[in-house]
């Protein structure tokens, strides 16, 4: 194959590749930090796979603003529950990384959980976990800002 075609390949390869990544990991996306959402309930399904582990809780009907977040005071003053996410399956993922996919041997299907998460501003707005208390009680939460968190979001 000569040099130059090889690049070629090689460059839309990694350009096809590129694209669904970029779409799906919304690097663009904006999380908003200023409206964290709680979310309790019971675990309906859970994955571990690339490219983000997700999981899906049943939300409580009757859920309740918490006292306080281990390992999470840092949510706690603008901390929300919405109406929309009570008595149905909410689906959150969480940022791609081994704290996280770590997860997939310690969550279970048909246990209670709570979750953190902020929310993309843009459509879908798919929930972005921060902070997840399991079954037995530990939590477990990212370290430090995401390059994608805002202060509030615009036009949504």
């Amino acid at each position: 194959m000569p040099p130059r075609r090889a690049v070629l390949l090689a460059t839309g390869a990694f350009a096809l590749g590129l694209a669904p990544a970029r779409a799906h990991h919304g690097f663009g996306g904006r999380y908003d930090r200023t409206r964290p959402i709680y979310l309790e309930g019971v675990v309906r399904t859970a994955s571990f796979r690339p490219p983000h582990p997700t999981v899906t809780i049943d939300v409580d009907a009757s859920q309740r603003r918490p006292a306080a977040l281990p390992s999470g005071d840092e949510f706690m003053v603008t901390l929300v529950l919405r109406e929309e996410d009570r008595g149905r399956s909410v689906e959150v993922e969480f940022p791609p990384v081994s704290r996280f996919f770590g997860l997939g041997e310690r969550i279970r299907v048909g246990e209670r959980i709570a979750i953190v998460a902020l929310r993309n501003c843009a459509a879908p707005h798919q929930l972005r976990g921060q902070w997840i208390r399991l079954a037995d009680g530990t939590t477990v939460v990212r370290s430090g800002p995401m390059q994608t968190e805002v202060e509030g979001c615009s036009n949504s």
